[in-house]
């Protein structure tokens, strides 16, 4: 027994005062109808209506019931409703996770154009200095730095831009330490590193001349926080490899100096993407903002450096997936 269906039909009847009129207003045989009503007595072990050949009218079991089913009746659909609208239309709190490998220069526009294109939402950002988790975590979106599907079928992700990471340190140290021309000159230097980077300390230099010098550098300081390292750098505790958006101001101040200046650190795990969990009914929260993420990041030609750094991918990204993952 559909005692949901079973619940309309009773209320159904109760309303119309007649089991015809109630077949006729649901669509359905008179005998569909009697069925339902025997059927929800025997269940309740009650009789829920009095009715003769001329008359129709509840039991006191039937009122108190009636009223129960239209109140629940009404939350039901009610959820429902609420359900199914937060998959058609933005709703409810959006839960970012973001590395934190990634500056906040590079995240408050982002965030600010969305909430301002969709007001009614609210954003929930979480930055993450460890492996980030999306799915058991509860997250709706990650803005993640490399690869980090793996193959995993139960994630969908979108490459979104280049996130040029630099190696930079204090004038006080390369006072003190002398300044590195050539990759060679790297090892010998005191290192500045994130604990949690899996790649660090191992670096691949490319230079204008396409070579790819692979370092690896031994650190004389780790922390857990990309800001400490950045702060460590300032202090003069050695060299660090940072994302270039994070030290923007530092190095156009002076507090920090940019070595290496003819080489570009190649790194796969520094791409900048953004991974969602894949289900069959994506909620249209999680659907507008990978939508205005992609906008957000193409939004430039191809390999325009912008103030925060990023060198974005070309305009018009292929969504071919996007449409799949999200119907």
């Amino acid at each position: 027994m559909n005692q949901i269906q079973t619940m309309r039909v009773f209320v159904c009847v109760a309303e119309q005062q007649s089991f015809r009129r109630a077949a006729h207003h649901l669509g359905v045989s008179n005998a569909l109808v009697t069925r339902s009503i025997a059927m929800l007595e025997g269940h309740l072990n009650t009789r829920l209506i009095h009715r003769t050949t001329r008359n129709l009218s509840l039991t006191e079991a039937g009122v108190r019931y009636l009223d129960g089913c239209r109140a629940l009746l009404e939350e039901f659909d009610h959820l429902e409703s609420s359900v199914a609208h937060a998959v058609r239309e933005p709703a409810g709190t959006l839960r970012v996770v973001a590395s934190g490998l990634l500056s906040p220069l590079a995240l408050t526009p982002l965030v600010s154009s969305f909430r301002h294109r969709y007001p009614e939402l609210r954003v929930q950002l979480t930055v993450s200095e460890g492996p980030l988790d999306v799915l058991d975590s509860g997250y709706d979106v990650g803005i993640v730095t490399g690869n980090r599907l793996d193959g995993n079928p139960t994630l969908i992700g979108h490459a979104l831009a280049p996130n040029p990471f630099v190696a930079c340190a204090a004038p006080a140290y390369l006072e003190r330490r002398g300044e590195p021309r050539l990759p060679d000159d790297l090892p010998g230097h005191d290192w500045v590193t994130l604990a949690s980077h899996q790649h660090a300390p191992a670096w691949q230099l490319v230079g204008h001349d396409g070579i790819a010098h692979s370092v690896t550098v031994r650190p004389t300081c780790t922390v857990n926080q990309l800001a400490l390292v950045q702060a460590a750098a300032v202090a003069g505790a050695g060299i660090a490899v940072l994302p270039e958006p994070c030290v923007a101001g530092a190095l156009a101040s002076g507090t920090l100096v940019r070595l290496m200046a003819g080489y570009r650190i190649d790194d796969p795990d520094t791409q900048l993407s953004l991974v969602y969990p894949n289900r069959q009914y994506v909620p249209a929260r999680t659907r507008s903002f990978v939508e205005h993420a992609l906008d957000h990041f193409s939004a430039q030609p191809a390999r325009e450096r912008t103030d925060y750094g990023f060198l974005r991918p070309p305009r018009g990204p292929d969504r071919s997936d996007i449409v799949t993952g999200l119907q």
